[in-house]
């Protein structure tokens, strides 16, 4: 049977804010600082990540993600 490893991504203003509970990007007089979605996805979806939910929170997106989990492959952290 196959396993799943999730991610859940949040964004503002199209940055990349938090990843699962790790902060990533920050806010700098009131504006978001740190990588663009849009690279952030290209990157995740080469390493086997497909987007598998998403919804509008506040000023901004989370999208829920899932890899294949392979039998020998910890989850992701």
């Amino acid at each position: 049977m196959q396993k799943w490893d999730y991610m859940v991504v949040r964004t503002y203003g199209g940055v990349v804010m938090k990843v699962d509970d790790k902060e990533v990007g920050q806010l700098v007089n009131g504006q978001p600082m740190g990588e663009m979605l849009y690279e952030y996805l290209d990157g995740l979806g080469r390493d086997g990540w497909e987007v598998v939910g998403m919804a509008g929170v506040r000023e901004g997106l989370e999208l829920i993600l899932k890899r294949p989990l392979e039998e020998h492959q910890p989850p992701a952290e």
